[in-house]
């Protein structure tokens, strides 16, 4: 074997970091960032509530379901539908919903209602059910946490007109 010549270049290597020196370099580099991750802690304010919901006001007469009416016309009866079954001790859960809209008068088949829990398995906050009438829907919210509820006339959405509740509702096959 020859030896490396005076001339040659001789390589060195790097010296080897040690563990203190890796733990410093993390330490520098957390501390670089601390503020920027110190403005998540200062977010401070006050906690959204939810509004109160206003119920709709009862009627003197007792309405009464218009057989072949408009949204509109069956408005107050479907808003008293949802207030009775709001009062009463029912679960306020999409199947017996369903089952009370149906028993009041109004057609099953043309009825979407939401699922009872999230796809995360949590009870839903509220339950809607809705029921077209032509190109107009009747559309009813639940809450089960206070039994408030609430109901509207809205016109269907969709291209045929023909969709109450946007996204994918729980199949009424019961």
């Amino acid at each position: 074997m020859k030896s490396p010549s005076p001339s040659a270049p001789t390589l060195r290597r790097a010296p080897a970091r040690t563990r203190g020196g890796r733990a410093a370099l993390a330490a520098a580099a957390l501390l670089a960032a601390a503020p920027l991750l110190a403005g998540c802690f200062l977010l401070e304010g006050p906690t959204p509530e939810t509004p109160p919901r206003e119920t709709p006001a009862e009627p003197e007469v007792a309405p009464e379901l218009v057989p072949g009416g408009s949204a509109e016309e069956n408005l107050p009866f479907f808003t008293e539908t949802l207030r009775a079954y709001a009062a009463g001790e029912g679960a306020i859960q999409g199947q017996p919903v369903v089952d009370a809209v149906a028993a009041a008068g109004f057609d099953r088949t043309t009825m979407q209602v939401s699922f009872d829990q999230s796809r995360t398995g949590l009870p839903a906050d509220s339950i809607f059910v809705a029921v077209r009438i032509e190109s107009d829907c009747l559309i009813g919210q639940l809450v089960p946490e206070d039994r408030s509820f609430t109901a509207e006339a809205m016109p269907a959405v969709g291209p045929e007109q023909n969709v109450c509740l946007i996204g994918e509702t729980r199949p009424i096959d019961w």
